[in-house]
């Protein structure tokens, strides 16, 4: 009888343990009774929706239970080994996710991540090492490498690189949000622009025009249509931003130092301390 009952013992640990996994409808069940437990999810990779970012080394996708499930279940906020590439989730594969699930607003979606696995990898083009290079690009290099980026109207395209622009603010479109933290800004390589090439989208940075801000991402593309008239939307998101250096308003040039009006060529610049500026305010050399 002991033996029996070791037997039987091990054996329910046995399925305990490697209890099998559930599909993503399942998991919404789960969420819908309040479920706090930790499962494992199966499914498939159905759509990027950030990509896989090198500087905080994680990304989001959406699940289903078939290839062409759409939106089923969003897997948040993914964590990934940098040093393996090949193992970072793409469109088509079949993975497994543990974790302990929730819904936000309606979306239904991992909470505390612990780990996961590819059970099946699909025929998506995946990562490689140089994927996850951050490189240091102008705003003009930035547009040209997002323009030639293929996709039809109404679809956004992105890089699965991520940039690094360095470049000034020549338009502000969403000013900061205390409460958010970021702002949405087009950029520029001159300094003197209103109309930038590059919208930095939601950028976690607090910036006025004129300011040479650094902003990292990846790039995207969006053909739409507006008023009968075709555009391109070209935007980096996703990433770090800063400030480099300030604007100076033409005002504090002149007012906060002892400074003297030239001209070179025909053109008027303030001269301060051996440094020259233009009327705007921004130093020339």
């Amino acid at each position: 009888m002991k033996k029996l009952f070791a037997f039987v013992t091990v054996a329910l640990m046995s399925v305990s343990m490697f209890a099998a996994n559930i599909s993503c409808a399942d998991a919404k069940t789960k969420i819908d009774a309040n479920d706090k437990n930790e499962y494992t999810v199966e499914g498939f990779v159905t759509e990027i929706i950030d990509v896989a970012n090198p500087i905080y080394s994680n990304m989001s996708f959406w699940m289903a239970d078939t290839e062409n499930g759409g939106q089923m279940f969003e897997v948040y906020r993914l964590k990934f080994d940098s040093k393996k590439p090949d193992e970072i989730p793409v469109v088509g594969d079949k993975i497994a996710v543990t974790a302990t699930l929730k819904k936000y607003k309606d979306t239904y979606e991992t909470d505390q991540i612990k780990s996961y696995s590819i059970v099946t990898k699909g025929k998506g083009s995946r990562y490689v090492a140089d994927d996850l290079v951050v490189s240091a690009v102008t705003v003009q290099e930035a547009y040209d490498i997002a323009v030639a980026l293929e996709g039809g109207k109404g679809t956004e395209v992105t890089t699965k690189k991520f940039y690094e622009i360095t470049g000034y603010v020549a338009k502000v479109k969403e000013a900061y949000s205390d409460q958010y933290k970021n702002m949405t800004f087009y950029m520029s390589d001159d300094p003197t622009s209103t109309n930038g090439d590059v919208q930095a989208y939601r950028a976690s940075v607090e910036a006025g025009q004129g300011d040479k801000v650094k902003v990292s991402g990846y790039l995207s593309k969006y053909v739409g249509e507006s008023s009968g008239k075709e555009f391109t939307s070209i935007s980096v998101k996703g990433g770090k931003a800063e400030v480099v250096e300030k604007h100076q308003g033409i005002e504090n040039v002149v007012l906060t130092e002892k400074a003297q009006k030239v001209m070179v060529d025909g053109v008027v610049y303030i001269l301060r301390d051996g440094k020259m500026f233009d009327i705007l305010g921004t130093q020339v050399r």
